[in-house]
């Protein structure tokens, strides 16, 4: 096996890491100067909604999350926590990445949380926080701000050139979404830059066959339709999407991105969740440790 490691000259003048890190790996000065010097990246704010709750793996899903983030100009961050009050634990986190955020909570009703043998995806997740997300937004911007509403999972993988695309909605506009629906991505098919229809497989008989990551909305619809809420049922799997939509806009409305939708910019990944050994298994080891808030 060879492996390549540039060479680096110890004789460089220490005071200017950043340059130097430039000057070593250049690819990373292309996001940030597309990103950062696209006009409309400060004209146009986009405010993203992520709902998130407890779990082992929510610090690094939000973490990874974040570093994406970190590339995108005038984006503020609605963090909303499935939990009945607000976590110290991740309000420490998130003022840790140095972002503009806001922390608010709400928490699931029991009823509506997966039994131990069900599967997630057969209970409607993360709706009373976007329901929260978007009664911060009715309530703290102005009906005539020109800025964009994207609802982002904790544990997708976001390409930083999706933002871009969400900064082009004029109203509703949609895109590609990777690894979800049982294919390696579900789209709307487009002709001359609108809505011809779709490509999907489960869940056929959805109005608008997209994912949650697959759209963003101007936010003055959102103010517009001022008494829209997700729907909080449980029977409303794979509706939640073309709830909103079906409020807010028409198939024929809907415009097309990502190069008439032909590019993949987000995943739906899922993080798998870690076997951890439970709390009484380590007490009988004589171990005492919080499964969460230890680091």
């Amino acid at each position: 096996m060879i492996l390549y490691i540039k060479n680096i000259d110890t004789r460089q003048d220490c005071n200017k890491p950043w340059e130097h890190l430039l000057e070593q790996y250049p690819a990373l000065v292309e996001p940030i100067r597309e990103s950062w010097n696209d006009p409309s990246s400060f004209v146009r704010k986009i405010y993203m909604i992520t709902p998130t709750k407890t779990r082992a793996e929510q610090t690094p899903d939000l973490t990874r999350l974040a570093q994406t983030l970190y590339l995108i100009p005038n984006l503020f961050w609605i963090v909303v926590e499935d939990e009945p009050q607000v976590t110290l634990r991740l309000r420490r986190l998130l003022r840790s990445f140095h972002l503009p955020f806001i922390h608010l909570n709400i928490a699931t009703p029991d009823y509506l949380k997966p039994t131990q043998n069900q599967s997630t995806w057969r209970r409607p997740r993360g709706v009373f926080q976007k329901n929260i997300g978007l009664q911060w937004l009715r309530t703290n911007t102005n009906k005539d701000e020109d800025a964009l509403v994207y609802f982002a999972d904790d544990d997708n993988t976001y390409h930083w050139k999706l933002f871009q695309e969400i900064r082009k909605v004029q109203s509703v506009g949609v895109w590609p979404v990777g690894l979800v629906g049982e294919l390696l991505y579900e789209r709307p098919i487009c002709l001359n830059g609108r809505v011809h229809s779709w490509f999907h497989y489960m869940y056929r008989k959805r109005k608008f066959p997209t994912d949650m990551a697959g759209f963003a909305i101007h936010l003055r619809l959102i103010h517009h339709y001022s008494t829209y809420v997700f729907n909080v049922s449980a029977t409303s799997i794979a509706e939640q999407e073309s709830q909103i939509l079906n409020t807010m806009t028409t198939i024929d409305q809907l415009e097309c991105l990502a190069n008439n939708a032909t590019k993949i910019y987000v995943w739906h990944t899922k993080t798998q969740s870690m076997f951890l050994t439970s709390i009484e298994r380590l007490r009988n080891a004589g171990m005492k440790y919080d499964l969460v808030n230890q680091l």
